[in-house]
């Protein structure tokens, strides 16, 4: 594929709405593994409007994890009332935040900020029954929405090793998978509403342009294309073009 030209890059990201941003490095590091006793184990099972996601966060283990130990290949077929091994599970559900100490999971988002954040989700779940998840689902956030280096940052940046899991954090219709100047490969989905998340940094796409997407499919593995200095997720949610704190729509 041909590269994109320095003013072809810029009309191309323009025409979408977006500026271009740079990049962090990374600071996350795995937990060891570890395998669980058959004494100590643990079940769930599914509830209705549970995923993945909710069901690894309220247990302290990640959406992947859970998957792998229950032959799950396609998250969107979870089913209500299917029985679920977690394992390293912990049965009284502690955030992992104070579970396991220093964050390995979804940060906890907004701090301080809990009246705003709880009007912002209700009004996208009134207005668009939109209830967004993490991308990353084990992460370390390494820098916030707003200005960086006395430059506007229109998103969030994740950070997590090359080939970690991005997933949809809402349903919607993917409307650009691609390379996409200093956003490197990234996949931007359209939900209801008018609002769109972006996914940069990517080094491989799992969607096209025009495929439709549930919520936590898989989209894309953490990279490093672009201008960035480690592998991260470059994260954005937009309503009608104008950038919003994602921070403030995560759970």
């Amino acid at each position: 594929m041909a590269r994109l030209t320095r003013g072809a890059a810029l009309a191309c990201i323009a025409c979408l709405g977006f500026t271009v941003l740079g990049g962090t490095a990374c600071t996350w590091r795995p937990e060891p593994r570890g395998s669980a006793g058959t004494k100590s184990r643990t079940y769930h099972t599914v509830k209705p409007g549970e995923n993945l996601y909710r069901i690894g966060k309220h247990y302290g283990v990640s959406s992947d994890t859970i998957a792998r130990a229950n032959s799950i290949r396609d998250v969107t077929e979870l089913r209500v009332g299917q029985r679920l091994y977690i394992p390293r599970g912990n049965r009284a559900g502690l955030a992992p935040a104070q579970s396991r100490g220093k964050s390995t999971d979804a940060p906890r988002s907004a701090r301080g900020n809990d009246a705003l954040k709880q009007r912002v989700r209700a009004e996208a779940k009134r207005n668009a029954k939109l209830n967004f998840m993490w991308p990353l689902s084990r992460t370390k956030l390494t820098s916030r929405f707003g200005r960086r280096n006395g430059q506007p940052h229109e998103g969030i940046d994740l950070s997590a090793p090359k080939g970690t899991t991005i997933r949809a954090a809402e349903s919607g219709k993917v409307i650009h998978s691609g390379r996409l100047g200093a956003y490197g490969l990234v996949v931007i989905v359209k939900h209801a509403g008018n609002y769109r998340s972006v996914y940069a940094h990517a080094r491989k796409l799992f969607v096209r342009k025009g495929q439709f997407v549930e919520k936590a499919q898989k989209l894309a593995e953490v990279g490093m294309t672009g201008r960035t200095t480690g592998p991260h997720l470059h994260f954005e949610i937009r309503r009608k073009e104008v950038p919003k704190d994602p921070l403030l729509y995560l759970p």
